[in-house]
């Protein structure tokens, strides 16, 4: 038999047309023709060839088969895909760490809110005498020793005010070592004759003054005040519900408040200052004052004049409200006018 002799031969496709050449130089030729676009070709009816073709959305590329073109966006797309994983995983990864750089943060904020918090607490601790830094006893020692180590109080004077103070406390009555007395008679003297510019004055009945001491410079107002409106009171005789009392010393006046509490009067403030007076620097304002002589079955009442009623935080309606309290509705009234009305505490802002 004679051998058979076989050639082989490769077959290019047109991407544009899909007509089959032989050889690269045909192929070559057959596509300078589209590009140029003549009407006929070597090897095809250009001006016959109706076939469909088919552009990339993605990429532009032209497919002369419908399912090409679908193979060839399903690459695009698998691609894409993992892109977008991979952006998605970078996505991730950046989230977290935004996630644990804000959290450190807050974290930040609130240890220092917690901090100035806390200092903010303990100023305000320290400036009402709740920093447990003891009371009157405990200042007014201290205070004394200064004065003899400053060579300002000899040592024998240390020991009997020591002395006189502890007798005091022990009997819970004022040493009466602040107080002065005559301060009406002096007012009355003084407007009845000397003011020659003012018209009227209105004055309370009698009153001692009482000021401030060693144990209680610098928190002992609100004490201190008490103790004038009532020795205006024990010299009243309306208040017989009084009888036999004496003005307290400072140390007794906190315990009769916190008696007050336990009695339950003004569950709120005994809240505020822990339920407890003694052995502190705590300051007291107008509803512990208004509690403890509640407590003594004394008739009373806090007006709150909360807001300024007239230009740069001035206080009419305040002055009015006083002086309706005072004055006497009887005409040709004497120029100074003693009344039987007791003293009014006042609390400023705070």
């Amino acid at each position: 038999m004679d051998p058979c002799l076989v050639t082989c031969c490769t077959m290019l496709s047109c991407n544009i047309c899909g007509i089959t050449v032989t050889s690269e130089p045909d192929m070559k030729a057959h596509l300078i023709v589209h590009m140029e676009n003549e009407v006929t070709c070597p090897f095809c009816k250009l001006s016959d060839c109706n076939q469909s073709l088919y552009d990339c959305p993605i990429c532009g590329l032209i497919c002369t088969n419908y399912h090409i073109l679908q193979e060839h966006v399903d690459l695009h797309l698998e691609e894409s895909s993992f892109g977008q994983g991979m952006d998605r995983v970078q996505c991730s990864r950046d989230l977290e760490l935004a996630q644990q750089l804000q959290q450190e943060e807050d974290r930040k904020r609130r240890s220092e809110e917690s901090r100035q918090e806390m200092e903010e607490f303990q100023k305000l601790q320290r400036q009402y005498g709740l920093n447990n830094s003891g009371g009157y006893k405990q200042q007014q020692l201290r205070n004394m020793e200064i004065e003899v180590n400053r060579g300002r109080m000899h040592p024998s004077e240390f020991h009997r005010r020591k002395a006189d103070m502890m007798e005091s406390l022990a009997i819970g009555i004022d040493d009466e070592k602040t107080k002065t007395s005559g301060i009406m008679e002096a007012l009355y003297r003084y407007y009845q004759n000397a003011a020659t510019d003012v018209r009227r004055v209105w004055l309370s009945t009698v009153v001692d003054h009482f000021h401030s001491s060693f144990g209680d410079k610098g928190w002992g107002c609100g004490y201190r005040n008490f103790q004038m409106l009532l020795s205006s009171l024990l010299q009243n005789d309306a208040y017989d519900c009084l009888k036999g009392m004496s003005v307290p010393c400072i140390p007794k006046i906190q315990s009769m408040i916190e008696d007050a509490w336990k009695e339950g009067f003004d569950p709120q403030g005994a809240s505020q200052l822990n339920n407890r007076l003694q052995g502190t620097k705590a300051w007291i304002g107008a509803c512990e004052v208004y509690t403890l002589l509640t407590s003594l079955r004394i008739k009373c009442r806090i007006i709150d004049f909360h807001k300024s009623t007239g230009p740069l935080g001035t206080h009419p309606r305040l002055f009015e409200w006083i002086l309706s309290y005072y004055s006497s509705e009887r005409e040709g009234s004497p120029k100074v006018v003693c009344t039987s009305k007791p003293p009014i505490y006042l609390q400023y802002q705070g």
